[in-house]
C-alpha cells in the first residue's frame, strides 16, 4: 500500500495516533508517518470558531461516516411526523434520559426505580436518587424553554438544576474559580481543563457557535457537547450539563423524535467508549482536532433512534394489552412478559420458558401464550412434537 493510500485509509478510518501506529507496516515509522497524517487530515478540515486555552484552533474532519449519520439523522427528520407519536412515550423518554444521564455519572437505580420515583412525586432519599431526580427537572426546564436563545444564563440554570443537592460541602455552584483535573477510577490525571481565567471568553466563542445560523444543528450538537466538557466550567456536572445543553440544541433545532428516546442510554451502556472518544478528541497530541467525538456521538444519535416507530408500535401494543387484559387475575403477568419480549428483543418464545420467566405452572404458562396468540401477540408454530411462539413485531 502507497503512502498516499494509507493516508486516504486512516482519512476513512479515524483512528488517533496510538491506534495507528500497530496498523501501518513494519518498514513505515510512525514517527514519519503521524505528522503526515495529520497535515492531510487538516487539508481536509473545517476549521471552528472555537480556541484552546493558547488561542489554537479546534477543527474537525467532515468524514464519510460523520456525514453518512447527519445525512441520516436528517432523512428521518423529513418523513417523521411528531402527531403521530402518543405523548405518553414523551414522558417515557423524559424518565429514561434522566436515568441513563444520571447513570454515566455512577448513580445506582434501575429504570423502573428511576420511574416509580418520578410517578411518585416523592422527595429523593438519597445522592443517586437525587441525581435522577434534578436530571428530570432539568429536562423538563429545556423542554419548558425550547424557544429560549441558549445563553450563559440558561446553561447555568441547567447546571444548577443539576446539581443542586448533589455537591459535595466544599464545592461550589456556578462557574469554577480554580483550577481542576480529571482523574480516572485509576486516580490517573487523564486531562486537565483550561485555567479558570479562560473560561469566560472559551464559553463565550461556544454560545456564538451555538446562536449561529449557518452551522448544521448536528454538527452545532456534537461540537457544543465536547467543547464544553473541554471548557470543563463547572466543578461538578460538566457531563449532565453537555448531555442537557446537546439535548436542547436538537430539539429546538427540530429533531422532535428524541423526546422518545433516551441518547444517554447508549451512552450509559459503552461508557468506556463514550469517554475514549472525548479523551481523544482533548489529548493535545492530536491537534485540537474533535473529529474523534463528533464522529462517535453522530453515530450515537443515529443509532438510539434506529427501529424508533417499532418501539412505538410495541408502546402501543402494551397499552392495547393493558386494556384488552384488564379483567384477567393474569394480566400483569402477560403485560409483563410482552414488555420482557420487547425489550430484550426476544423472538420467540417456548412455554417451558415462559414458565420458568414467570415461575408459573406449565399449564398456566401454555394458557398465558395461547391468550397472547388469540389476541394477536403472538403467533404459534409447532416443530415436530414442540410447539414455539413468536413473536409478532409488525405494526
Amino acid at each position: 500500500m502507497e503512502d498516499t493510500d494509507l493516508l486516504t485509509y486512516f482519512l476513512d478510518h479515524y483512528y488517533p495516533r496510538q491506534e495507528i501506529i500497530y496498523r501501518l507496516p513494519v518498514s513505515l515509522s510512525i514517527a514519519y508517518f503521524w505528522p503526515e497524517e495529520l497535515r492531510f487530515r487538516r487539508e481536509q478540515a473545517v476549521l471552528l470558531p472555537l480556541h484552546t486555552a493558547s488561542d489554537e484552533s479546534y477543527w474537525y474532519v467532515p468524514t464519510k461516516k460523520l456525514l453518512q449519520a447527519g445525512d441520516e439523522l436528517a432523512r428521518v427528520a423529513r418523513v417523521d411526523d411528531p402527531d403521530e407519536i402518543p405523548k405518553y412515550l414523551h414522558e417515557e423518554g423524559l424518565v429514561d434520559e434522566a436515568f441513563y444521564s444520571s447513570a454515566i455519572e455512577g448513580a445506582y437505580s434501575t429504570r423502573e426505580k428511576a420511574r416509580q420515583l418520578i410517578s411518585s412525586g416523592k422527595p429523593p432519599q438519597t445522592k443517586d436518587e437525587r441525581m435522577i431526580v434534578n436530571n428530570y427537572e432539568a429536562l423538563h426546564f429545556v423542554l419548558e424553554h425550547l424557544d429560549t436563545p441558549i445563553s450563559e444564563a440558561v446553561v447555568l440554570e441547567i447546571a444548577r438544576i443539576l446539581t443542586d443537592g448533589t455537591l459535595e460541602k466544599d464545592t461550589k455552584p456556578g462557574w469554577r474559580d480554580g483550577a481542576v483535573q480529571v482523574i480516572s477510577g485509576r486516580q490517573e490525571i487523564v486531562y486537565t481543563p483550561p485555567a479558570a481565567d479562560k473560561i469566560h471568553p472559551m464559553l463565550d466563542e461556544l454560545f456564538a457557535f451555538i446562536a449561529a445560523e449557518d452551522v448544521h444543528p448536528v454538527i452545532k450538537a456534537c461540537v457544543a457537547h465536547i467543547h464544553f466538557v473541554t471548557i470543563h466550567p463547572l466543578f461538578d456536572g460538566n457531563g449532565r450539563t453537555a448531555r442537557a445543553l446537546a439535548y436542547m440544541i436538537l430539539l429546538q433545532a427540530g429533531y422532535d423524535f428524541f423526546r422518545q428516546v433516551p441518547i444517554s442510554g447508549l451512552l450509559a451502556q459503552e461508557r468506556v467508549k463514550y469517554y475514549k472518544a472525548i479523551r481523544m478528541s482533548q489529548n493535545l497530541a492530536n491537534g485540537n482536532d474533535y473529529t474523534y467525538f463528533m464522529e462517535y456521538y453522530a453515530d450515537i444519535l443515529l443509532r438510539s433512534i434506529s427501529g424508533i416507530h417499532s418501539r412505538i408500535s410495541e408502546k402501543e401494543k402494551l397499552v392495547n394489552l393493558r386494556k384488552e387484559a384488564a379483567s384477567l387475575a393474569s394480566a400483569d403477568r402477560l403485560c409483563a412478559g410482552l414488555e420482557w419480549l420487547y425489550q430484550y428483543e426476544i423472538t420467540t418464545i417456548t412455554t417451558e420458558k415462559w414458565k420458568d420467566k414467570h415461575q408459573v405452572s406449565f399449564e398456566t404458562a401454555r394458557k398465558d401464550l395461547m391468550w397472547l396468540t388469540e389476541h394477536g401477540y403472538l403467533t404459534a408454530r409447532s416443530i415436530g412434537h414442540k410447539r414455539t411462539f413468536d413473536v409478532v413485531r409488525e405494526s
